[in-house]
């Protein structure tokens, strides 16, 4: 089952005349078979299948007509094909040098790796949400993550006591002087380790997600894990963290059909929304 993405305002359908409820639906964007939006009919919100054959941005299809009492989400628009990768891990400049995945990527890929969760309706850890309120809060805690990490770096530590001079004349007929380091005070000491494991938990945590991420993403696409002996999840996320979460967000959207955003809790902005005339 595919992810789903809120498209905005939702598309209002004209009723067709038959013995079954039918009715005809303008397709907000060029979609694949399977993928689901919503429309509306005389007020009433009900989910609507793209056809086996697909549709095309514009294209009036007929649908049964089955209203909901919750509006269904639509998926975000993904032209991947199953068992492949898009494209590669050097694919990064597809769309451009300042294209906002990449810009994510490069300068806060734990934010763009938030987004990517939330498209995959994954919790912050990187497990499967049970609820939409768990993987809704996704990218906020991501955010959360980095500004705690931030503020921890940044938190001044207590500075090793400046060294004194201690006079040595016992037992020797010259005197002579040698320097000595004060140590800090144990609770000091505790403190300042613990900030700096805290910091250093960062970029572990990270790594574990996107290896869950990238593990969920080829599960999804039925991509193969091929290389490096079955590590090939840990060794791109260790090794290439930015360009792994670049493909995994090309990979779960289709940049070409919708914009992409710094600012949103999937990286997209919604498809502006189509009337049906």
């Amino acid at each position: 089952m595919s992810s789903i993405k809120q498209y905005g305002t939702v598309p209002e359908a004209s009723k067709v005349a038959t013995e079954v409820t039918m009715v005809q639906v303008k397709a907000p964007a060029t979609l694949s078979a399977g993928y689901k939006f919503d429309a509306i009919s005389n007020g009433q919100t009900f989910s609507v299948t793209v056809p086996p054959e697909g549709v095309t941005e514009g294209q009036m299809i007929t649908v049964p007509f089955t209203p909901v009492a919750i509006a269904a989400e639509a998926t975000p628009i993904n032209g991947s094909i199953i068992g492949e990768w898009k494209d590669g891990l050097c694919g990064c400049c597809k769309f451009g040098c300042c294209h906002p995945h990449l810009c994510c990527a490069c300068m806060c890929p734990v934010a763009l790796m938030g987004q990517v969760l939330t498209r995959m309706k994954m919790t912050w850890l990187g497990n499967t949400a049970r609820n939409e309120t768990e993987y809704r809060t996704t990218f906020r805690n991501t955010i959360c993550v980095i500004i705690v990490c931030l503020l921890l770096t940044f938190i001044p530590r207590f500075e090793d006591p400046d060294p004194v001079w201690v006079r040595i004349e016992e037992g020797i007929k010259t005197p002579y002087y040698i320097r000595e380091y004060p140590e800090l005070p144990l609770w000091q000491n505790i403190v300042n380790k613990a900030l700096n494991l805290s910091v250093a938990l960062a970029p572990l945590y990270a790594f574990i997600v996107l290896v869950r991420l990238r593990r969920a993403v080829r599960k999804k696409y039925s991509i193969r894990d091929e290389r490096c002996s079955s590590c090939e999840d840990c060794c791109c996320a260790l090794y290439c963290g930015c360009c792994t979460v670049a493909q995994l967000a090309r990979q779960t959207a289709d940049y070409e059909v919708q914009r992409a955003s710094c600012c949103t809790d999937t990286g997209l902005k919604p498809i502006p929304p189509v009337m049906t005339v």
